[in-house]
């Protein structure tokens, strides 16, 4: 038997013909109820169904598209799709059947024909008709998907007419039909899917199968992996939460344009894992969704730009298949990050807080009496303790998205506190680290690992700016000092992870220098600093150290621009400001400094509101030059009470100028994040197996 019509297309499917029409091939009895409830879905969603006609002579078919008409008794009206179809034109033809499809399995019913005209033609519908299973996974029709398939050089171009988990088929357009015969059918090709100009999805292909016509081509394509690596392999990866209730994760279909909706059998913060049934799976791997929701009832909502990692078919003892998918979050916005980790960490751990409102007053009591506000730093901040005190409250009651804190709690009492503030374009620092001397012995260790986490789930996304991770600690601090200098051991490449000692003093303190010295010559000036000075300082920072701090601190000859973070801090009610200068004597670069503003109190230590000294000329420019180039830009910028941090700290302690403690600051860089964490990771075991944290690692 030849058909002349090989295929039935509707809003959600594509089903071949020639198997389905085959007596052999009935299938299952449909009772007349449930061909009525079909005929009329078929006209809801003003889809069609195929009245078949067999040619007496030569035993061919021929399929007519006409659209059903409402019905509730065993009479079925319908119209022709395509008009001008006669009686006397089907006079060598005897009708066989009808057939129609609820987007999956295909259905056959032997009418009887009580009337045919050129409008349309009516059945008597028999007490039953047959189903018949067509194909494993549903196909699903797409609209306005742009696609490229490119092999060696030869590039076609289409659109996705429809799809499923597995394969995709495509009509080619324009001069890429006559190109087909370039394309080899035995070698992959690379498939990529637009929509608005917007990447959907792009990977190698196996050409299943092509169609070729004058006028119009289609060639079926199979994607060639169900996994997909989207980021390097990791040692240490974030722990996977199965909730109560499960997450909803609900989108809008890419290539579709319809909603679905799924559970997350697991999540993490890197992603989650969701199931579907194998006959309407949707997810293909490597696919991008924009737009992703998952929610937790009504209230808890977070949005992101996700992508299908692997697609793993897994079959139950009932028989019943199943998909397995994993999604990873590739973006979402730092507020959406946070709500995300609040609900793991506490999931994980009771007692664990992220980024929620906290009582003051217990925050307060918790820094004096951990030791982390400790007497001398107290007669620092004492007399600006209000501005101190509205600071933290607008950190730690409003959560801003250029901060993130995190509180090891129970029953009300704090007994372990770490946070971060993006401090730069592309770098976050650690700070304010302290635990209870009581109580919890490791909530230090255990706010670490949390903070940890979070990195560790968020650093890849591109609204973190999260390149680099640093932290300034002392020496006599234990805890950093064994924790952050142990990852500088264990990575033992200075471009992963360094430490740099900075001299800490106040610009007051530096007064003395100038008391006796006469103004500054016309030779010396304090310019902004350019390209070339920052390619200097550059060249002189890899002979002293060759670590990260210029790259974490932003002063690379590119250096990226601060403004969206100024601006950032200006959206949530923080002042930040970031201007470089270059000291010159008789043109020649003496030393970059760098003046940050902030909140007073956005760092106790006010290392967020300070001078960056770093001394290029060592041997020939002199304390008291620096003090008047310092003193100089106070002037304009701030007061004298600004600390100054100057590196390298051997340039005063070489001149006998006192200063009040040194700053090491630490400094990795993310894409190294694997050997940091496992680092970390060892650390940590090593404080469980009976070190404690309980002295105090302030800043």
């Amino acid at each position: 038997m030849v058909d002349i019509n090989l295929e039935i297309e509707n809003k959600s499917s594509i089903i071949p013909l020639p198997e389905a029409i085959s007596p052999q091939n009935e299938g299952k009895r449909v009772k007349r109820k449930e061909i009525l409830n079909l005929l009329n879905f078929v006209n809801f969603r003003e889809g069609t169904i195929f009245a078949n006609f067999r040619q007496l002579k030569y035993d061919q078919t021929l399929s007519l598209q006409a659209f059903p008409l409402p019905c509730k008794d065993q009479t079925l009206e319908c119209r022709w799709m395509q008009p001008g179809i006669k009686k006397q034109h089907l006079e060598n033809y005897a009708f066989d059947s009808f057939l129609l499809s609820n987007g999956h399995d295909l259905f056959r019913v032997k009418a009887e024909v009580t009337h045919l005209d050129e409008n349309g033609i009516v059945f008597r519908i028999p007490d039953f008709g047959h189903e018949k299973s067509l194909r494993k996974i549903k196909r699903h029709e797409c609209e306005s998907v742009d696609v490229s398939i490119l092999q060696n050089g030869v590039v076609l171009s289409g659109r996705l007419a429809d799809f499923n988990a597995v394969s995709c088929r495509i009509g080619l357009t324009g001069d890429s039909v006559r190109s087909m015969v370039w394309i080899n059918p035995d070698v992959p090709v690379v498939l990529n899917l637009e929509k608005n100009g917007r990447s959907l999805f792009s990977g190698n292909c196996l050409i299943t199968r092509s169609d070729i016509a004058d006028a119009c081509s289609t060639i079926v394509l199979a994607p060639n992996f169900n996994n997909l690596r989207r980021f390097t392999a990791r040692g240490v990866r974030n722990q996977r939460h199965a909730l109560a209730p499960a997450p909803n994760v609900s989108f809008s279909h890419p290539l579709t344009g319809k909603r679905v909706y799924l559970q997350a059998t697991d999540i993490s913060s890197s992603g989650f894992a969701t199931e579907e049934f194998l006959h309407n799976s949707m997810l293909l791997p490597g696919l991008i969704i924009p737009e992703l929701s998952v929610s937790i009832g009504n209230h808890f909502v977070l949005e992101c730009l996700a992508q299908v990692l692997y697609r793993n078919v897994i079959q139950r003892d009932s028989g019943e298949a199943l998909v397995q998918c994993g999604v990873v979050f590739l973006d979402m916005s730092i507020e959406n990050q946070a709500s995300l980790s609040a609900l793991l960490h506490q999931n994980a751990d009771k007692r664990m807080r992220v980024c929620n409102q906290v009582d003051m007053e217990e925050l307060w009591r918790f820094f004096f009496e951990s030791g982390f506000i400790y007497p001398s730093k107290y007669l620092s901040i004492q007399a600006y303790k209000e501005e101190f005190k509205k600071t933290y409250e607008k950190l730690y009651l409003k959560s801003p998205a250029i901060a993130r804190h995190f509180i090891f709690q129970d029953r009300g009492v704090l007994f372990g506190h770490m946070s971060m503030i993006r401090s730069n374009a592309k770098t976050w620092m650690i700070h304010h680290h302290a635990a209870a001397r009581s109580g919890y012995g490791l909530a230090g260790v255990a706010v670490l690992d949390h903070i940890g986490q979070y990195i560790l789930g968020f650093y890849l996304h591109p609204s973190t700016h999260m390149n680099y991770i640093m932290c300034y600690y002392r020496d006599e601090n234990h805890f950093p000092s064994r924790v952050f200098g142990g990852v500088v051991r264990d990575m033992a490449n200075p471009k992963a992870s360094s430490v740099d000692t900075f001299a800490y003093t106040h610009l007051a303190d530096l007064e003395p220098l100038i008391a006796d010295r006469p103004a500054r010559p016309a030779s010396s000036q304090v310019l902004p600093a350019g390209r070339e000075d920052l390619l200097e300082l550059t060249q002189a920072y890899e002979q002293e150290s060759g670590g990260l701090s210029l790259e974490a601190l932003n002063l690379s000859p590119d250096l990226f621009s601060e403004n969206l973070l100024n601006e950032e801090y200006r959206r949530h009610g923080f002042v930040r400001d970031r201007q470089v200068f270059a000291l010159k004597h008789e043109g020649v670069l003496s030393a970059i400094i760098t003046i940050s503003i902030s909140d007073l109190g956005l760092n106790l230590s006010n290392l967020t509101n300070c001078f960056h000294v770093f001394v290029v000329d060592q041997e020939n420019l002199s304390a008291a030059e620096l003090a008047a180039a310092l003193r100089g830009l106070a002037s304009h910028f701030a007061g004298e009470e600004m600390p100054v941090l100057v590196y390298p700290s051997g340039f005063l302690n070489a001149r006998s100028i006192p200063h009040e403690k040194e700053y090491n600051l630490w400094v990795v860089n993310m894409r190294f994040s694997d050997i940091y964490f496992r680092s970390i990771d060892t650390t940590f075991k090593r404080d469980l197996h009976g070190r404690n944290d309980s002295k105090r690692a302030g800043d």
